[in-house]
């Protein structure tokens, strides 16, 4: 018998009305909060409805911080415009940002006057220039500034190098601009069962999952679907994992009956080691560590309930490792960074991160880097990632350690969304690969202790697929 689906009902302006005014409400202590003293949105947001009675209901919560990610994302163009009253920031920020109208836009055009037959979204417009039309249609046909990079903090300009392409320089960062700015999509995964029935069950239900060409377990789908209903989701074996996460899997390529140790497993809830115990199908075992309590027995608890019971969590005290030394086949770490590669994910975080916060951020990871290596066994494997794209903390960190680690060398590995062969690192964009920003690197444990000659210095660098 197929499972019946509730049909959702189409959102009211009435309904939406007391949330849509939350978010009018608290936009001027969130932007402040935010832009000028450096936190993230999703304290400052619970700080701002603590004991807010109106907006208790979870649908309502989430319509605001979708509201207030918008005018994040696009605040370096309306900052510039001077506008006075919140709902008109947010009505401007949403036009940019959602392809249609939403229930929100309407009651922030009824209070500040605007007909709603005559607002004109542009958020899934085609490029750079369609989006500046919107924000000049907004007032009134004159003149604007819509440079792109208002709405990137400016150190991302030196930070980030120029993507691989055919096109000019300038056009490539355009592009790489425009995939940064956008809204992302939702990438699932499918852990340890055929991936098609699951598949056949979303289109049944109305959705539509684009399915990876080359990698047939991974699905894009709308943003702010809702997963809940579907049988996989709710055992553990249908995830939520943003294609370039799930990449890192791939990279660590681990056989069954290894043992591998998560570094970080509360960068993203134990997904990675999840991801690893899938790939080594329940056999051999697998070590999570955290450094909360709290989120390490929230993936206890999901483990418990999976398919794979190869999975240990434990706690990890700062850089004290996890083991004994030399003991593990292969470690991964997915170190904590400036994030731009989530940029479409957390708007936010562009004007959190300072400058002056990369070279702190790449002092970590790179203890971080020099801590799991210890735990390496001759022969086994290292994988360093970052949802980054600034080169402090990408290729300026792979130097550093292999100057000071003569025993590790570059691997190269196959790139999981391409037919090519990687030299060891790898950079997937955004705008050409449809994920967030990573950067990748395989390194081996040769166990013996010799300088570097010439070529494997050279193969360190920025490779073809970072040069400019």
């Amino acid at each position: 018998m197929k499972q019946q689906r509730r049909t959702r009902r189409p959102t009211t302006h009435t309904a939406v009305a007391p949330a849509a005014e939350m978010a009018a409400a608290i936009a001027p202590a969130i932007l402040r909060s935010v832009v000028h003293d450096g936190r993230r949105l999703g304290p400052a947001l619970a700080a701002a409805l603590k004991d807010r009675e109106r907006v208790r209901d979870v649908k309502d919560r989430a319509g605001i911080a979708r509201s207030l990610r918008a005018l994040l994302r696009w605040w370096g163009w309306i900052e510039t415009l001077h506008m006075k009253r919140p709902e008109e920031q947010l009505l401007l920020a949403s036009l940019l940002d959602l392809p249609e109208v939403s229930a929100f836009a309407r009651v922030w055009a009824g209070r500040i006057g605007r007909s709603v037959d005559r607002l004109v979204p542009v958020g899934d417009a085609p490029g750079w220039t369609a989006r500046a039309e919107g924000l000049k249609r907004w007032i009134g046909g004159s003149a604007v500034n819509a440079d792109p990079w208002r709405l990137f903090p400016g150190w991302i300009r030196d930070q980030v190098p120029v993507p691989p392409g055919d096109s000019t320089p300038k056009l490539r960062r355009l592009d790489l601009l425009a995939a940064l700015q956008a809204r992302a999509s939702t990438w699932v995964a499918v852990r340890g069962i055929d991936p098609k029935p699951v598949w056949d069950e979303m289109r049944e239900a109305g959705l539509k999952p684009w399915i990876h060409r080359r990698r047939t377990d991974a699905a894009k789908l709308p943003p702010d679907v809702d997963l809940s209903e579907f049988k996989a989701f709710a055992s553990g074996q249908l995830v939520v994992q943003d294609l370039s996460a799930q990449m890192i899997g791939l990279a660590c390529d681990p056989d069954p009956g290894e043992r591998w140790w998560d570094v970080r497993g509360e960068g993203d809830g134990g997904l990675i080691g999840h991801h690893l115990a899938s790939l080594m199908g329940g056999k051999g075992s697998v070590v999570c560590t955290f450094e909360s309590e709290r989120r390490r027995h929230e993936a206890a608890l999901r483990f418990r309930k999976g398919a794979y019971h190869n999975i240990t969590t434990r706690l990890r005290e700062g850089l004290h490792p996890t083991g004994k030394a030399a003991s593990f086949d292969g470690v991964v770490l997915d170190a904590p960074s400036s994030g731009v590669g989530t940029w479409r994910h957390h708007p936010d975080a562009r004007w959190v991160i300072r400058a002056d916060d990369l070279p702190r951020l790449a002092d970590e990871q790179c203890r971080l880097l020099q801590m799991a290596a210890t735990r390496v066994r001759p022969g086994g494997v290292l994988i360093y990632s970052v949802a980054t794209l600034t080169r402090v903390e990408t290729f300026g960190v792979i130097e550093s350690f292999l100057q000071s680690h003569s025993d590790f060398q570059l691997q190269p590995f196959q790139h999981p969304l391409e037919e090519t062969t990687t030299a060891g690192t790898l950079i997937l964009w955004p705008h050409l690969h449809d994920c967030d920003g990573r950067f990748l690197t395989r390194m081996i444990r040769t166990g013996s202790s010799r300088p570097m000659d010439r070529s494997e210095r050279s193969g360190v660098g920025e490779t073809d697929n970072a040069k400019n």
